[in-house]
């Protein structure tokens, strides 16, 4: 069997791919906010819960490392600044990864009453989609700058 090499994402097109995997991002908290709001309500197992969170959480590792696998492409013709766009994004997932680890952890022991667990929970999605919101700035500035250069002739 041949492989083929797809053809290089152009900086729109990994824009745009992140910014679709955002939206998936944010229907998945959506999600999980719903059964934590269930959860919360309920005196039901703390289980689904947790089962949503983890789900949640590794979708979100999952994103940071496809994001940063086709970063490069996303911000590269973003002249003059595209790498300290770059270097906030990473930035910004490592303090991610910290967080998630943290969270992920804070599942574990039996023990933490269902309410910390809402809690930490709600947190943690609210901190998830506040970082995609700062994300898609950057994005949206590469997309300015690079319409910039577009209609500049040429």
């Amino acid at each position: 069997m041949r492989l083929t090499n797809p053809e290089p994402l152009s900086s729109s097109d990994a824009r745009a791919a992140i910014l679709s995997c955002h939206d998936e991002l944010r229907g998945l908290v959506t999600e999980t906010i719903h059964v934590v709001e269930g959860g919360a309500r309920s005196e039901r197992d703390v289980e689904p819960i947790r089962a949503q969170a983890r789900e949640l959480y590794l979708a979100f590792e999952a994103h940071m490392d496809f994001e940063e696998r086709i970063l490069a492409a996303a911000l590269r013709d973003v002249i003059g600044w595209g790498a300290m766009l770059r270097a906030q994004v990473v930035e910004g997932h490592l303090k991610q990864r910290a967080t998630i680890a943290s969270a992920m952890s804070a599942l574990e022991p039996e023990n933490v009453p269902r309410a910390i667990v809402v809690e930490n929970v709600r947190a943690v999605a609210d901190e998830l989609l506040h970082d995609l919101k700062s994300e898609e700035l950057c994005l949206l500035n590469a997309d300015l700058d690079a319409m910039t250069i577009d209609t500049g002739g040429g």
